[in-house]
């Protein structure tokens, strides 16, 4: 995996002849990793430059935006911010050193910060089976920028979905884990808010959810 630092002149450059079959080596490649299960045409926009065409795919791991270019697979590296990629049907925006995905916009912005942890395989406990409580651990170096895990995992290491929600409120951004964390954001809502997540059964790991959560937030708010 290498990185490859682009003006959006070459990005530019990148956007025509995408076939909407991917290649047989993209076809074998372990997608694990990523955010979604193929490398799909995306639009990175600047503030000011025009908006350009990669195929694109987001490593939950490294939590980089990767691009596919003749069979390989680069961290996206501009010249320029990137303002905003449009990306299967959604919208993410650059944050500190990893992007996220907005699923509500408005006075109180809504987002998730997908990212994964890479799980090392446990060790022979006898008898067949492996166990997982002694040995196994988390790689260390999995929120490097060095692309390493933009290459096919080993099938026994573990992938572990674990996002972070933010929310966009008064001028600032803050991330919360859990209901009760969210909750505290809004200390004078916070009964209102309860109750909503209560009656309409609000599940924070489904984007639909927390967009519903989010419009009535931004309802209480105005």
């Amino acid at each position: 995996m290498k990185n490859i630092i682009l003006t959006f002149t070459a990005l530019l450059l990148l956007e025509t002849n995408f076939a909407p079959v991917y290649s047989q080596q993209e076809e074998k490649h372990d997608f694990r990793q990523y955010l979604f299960p193929a490398f799909s045409v995306s639009v990175v926009k600047s503030s000011n430059s025009k908006p350009s065409k990669l195929l694109l795919n987001y490593n939950t791991i490294t939590e980089n935006m990767v691009f596919l270019q003749n069979s390989q697979y680069f961290d996206l590296v501009t010249s320029v911010p990137v303002d905003t990629i449009y990306m299967n049907d959604k919208k993410f925006i650059p944050l500190e050193d990893f992007y996220v995905e907005l699923v509500y916009e408005g006075a109180i912005t809504f987002a998730i910060q997908h990212r994964s942890n890479l799980k090392e395989p446990g060790v022979p406990a006898g008898y067949g089976t492996t166990s997982q409580t002694s040995a196994a651990g988390y790689v260390s170096n999995v929120k490097m920028k060095s692309g390493i895990y933009n290459i096919n995992i080993p099938k026994e290491y573990e992938i572990e979905y674990s996002p972070v929600y933010w929310i966009y409120k008064n001028g600032k951004w803050n991330k919360y884990f859990s209901e009760s964390q969210l909750i505290k954001l809004f200390p004078e809502k916070s009964k209102e808010i309860r109750q909503f997540i209560k009656e309409n059964r609000i599940k924070f790991d489904k984007p639909a959810d927390l967009a519903k959560l989010a419009a009535y937030c931004n309802e209480l708010y105005r």
